[in-house]
C-alpha cells in the first residue's frame, strides 16, 4: 500500500512530483541532489512539496544533475496548478471558519435577546460588522478579479495578478479565523454578562482585526505592484521608478500610523481612567470628538500618499505640505478636545 501510494505521488502531473520521480530514477537521496546544486536538502523537499519553485538556472542545473531534457522535467506541467489548489483549501478553511463564526454570533444575539441585555445583542451585531461582513466583499474580489474596491488600490500602478489575489484570500482567510476565535471566547463570557467583558471583547475584535491584517500585509504584500505605466519619468527605469513610489509613500504612511495609534488608544485611555459608561451623555461627547479627527486622519493618507506618488513620478521627495499640516494639527486638535470632554463630563457637566 505504501509503495502504491508512493507511485502515484510520483506520477502526478506536477513539478513536486516529476521531480521525485526523476531524482529516484537517477538513483539520488535529496541530500545528493541538494549537494550538487549547492543547496539544502530543506530546499530540494519543498520543491518536491510543491511548497516552492527553483529558478530557471537551478531548472539547467537540475536536468544536468538528473540527465534528463529540460522538457521531461517540466514540459506540459500546469504553471497554476499549485496555486490553484492552494486557493482552493484556503477557499474551503475560510469558508468553514466563517460559518462557524455567524452560527456562534447568531446563538450569542439569541442569548442577549432572551436575557434582555441590548449590550450583549449588540455584540454579536459588532462582531460581524468588524469581522465577517468583510468576507462577502473579498470573496467577490477573488471570484471576479475586480480589486478596485480594495483599500489601498491603486488604478496608476500594474499588480502581480497572483500575489494580490493571494494576499487577498490570506486576508479573508487571517480575519474569519481571528473573528471565530473572539467569536468563541465571547461565549462563556457572554453567559457571565459581564459588562467589562463586553469592552474587552470590542478591544480585542479591533486589535485582533489589525493585527490579522497587518500580519498578511508584512507577509504577502510584498512586490506586490511590478511597476506604475500611468507614470514616465524620463531617464528612469521602471523598477527602479516603483521602489522610489513606494518608499516615499511609506512617509505619510508612518506620519498616519502614529496619528492613528494615538487616537485608538486615546478613546480607550478616556473610557477607562474617567469611568464613562455607554449610552450617556460623555460616550456620545467621545464619539463627536474622535470620529472627526479619525476622519482628518484618513483624509491625510489619501492626499498625502496621492502626493508622494506624484512627487517620485517627477523625482521629487515626499514632504509634508501646509495642508497635510494642517489636517494633522487639525486631529490632535480634536485629541484634545476629546480629552477635556472626558473630564468634564466626569466631574458632572452636561451639554
Amino acid at each position: 500500500m505504501k509503495k502504491q501510494h508512493t507511485e502515484q505521488m510520483e506520477n502526478r502531473q506536477d513539478f513536486g512530483g516529476r521531480l521525485a520521480a526523476l531524482r529516484r530514477a537517477a538513483g539520488l537521496s535529496q541530500q545528493q541532489l541538494a549537494d550538487q546544486l549547492f543547496v539544502t536538502r530543506q530546499a530540494v523537499s519543498r520543491w518536491e512539496q510543491n511548497r516552492t519553485q527553483p529558478d530557471l538556472a537551478t531548472l539547467q542545473q537540475l536536468t544536468a544533475a538528473l540527465g534528463c531534457g529540460l522538457d521531461e522535467l517540466v514540459g506540459g506541467l500546469d504553471a497554476d496548478a499549485a496555486f490553484r489548489r492552494r486557493c482552493a483549501s484556503w477557499q474551503k478553511a475560510t469558508c468553514l471558519a466563517f460559518r462557524l463564526a455567524l452560527a456562534v454570533q447568531l446563538g450569542l444575539f439569541v442569548l442577549g435577546a432572551v436575557r434582555g441585555q441590548m449590550e450583549w445583542v449588540l455584540l454579536p451585531v459588532l462582531l460581524f460588522l468588524c469581522g465577517g461582513s468583510l468576507h462577502p466583499l473579498l470573496a467577490v474580489m477573488t471570484s471576479s478579479g475586480d480589486y478596485t474596491m480594495l483599500a489601498g488600490y491603486d488604478p496608476d500602478a500594474a499588480y502581480d495578478r497572483k500575489k494580490l489575489e493571494t494576499l487577498v484570500r490570506a486576508m479573508d482567510l487571517w480575519v474569519q479565523v481571528t473573528n471565530l476565535g473572539i467569536s468563541l471566547v465571547a461565549v462563556p463570557i457572554g453567559f457571565a454578562a459581564s459588562e467589562a467583558g463586553f469592552t474587552v471583547l470590542i478591544v480585542a475584535q479591533v486589535i485582533g482585526l489589525l493585527g490579522a491584517i497587518g500580519c498578511v500585509q508584512y507577509k504577502y504584500g510584498r512586490n506586490l505592484v511590478t511597476a506604475y505605466p500611468g507614470l514616465t519619468t524620463a531617464g528612469q527605469a521602471g523598477k527602479q521608478q516603483t521602489r522610489d513610489i513606494q518608499s516615499q509613500q511609506m512617509k505619510p504612511l508612518i506620519w498616519w500610523s502614529g496619528l492613528f495609534l494615538a487616537q485608538f488608544f486615546l478613546g480607550f485611555f478616556c473610557v477607562g481612567v474617567f469611568h464613562i459608561p455607554n449610552n450617556s451623555p460623555g460616550a456620545v461627547a467621545q464619539l463627536a470628538t474622535m470620529l472627526p479627527g479619525v476622519c482628518l486622519g484618513v483624509a491625510f493618507l489619501l492626499i498625502q500618499t496621492g502626493r508622494a506618488k506624484r512627487m517620485a513620478a517627477r523625482g521629487e521627495r515626499w514632504r509634508m505640505n501646509k495642508s497635510g499640516a494642517a489636517l494633522l494639527l487639525g486631529a490632535v486638535a480634536l485629541m484634545a478636545m476629546q480629552l477635556l470632554a472626558a473630564a468634564f463630563m466626569q466631574g458632572g457637566g452636561s451639554w
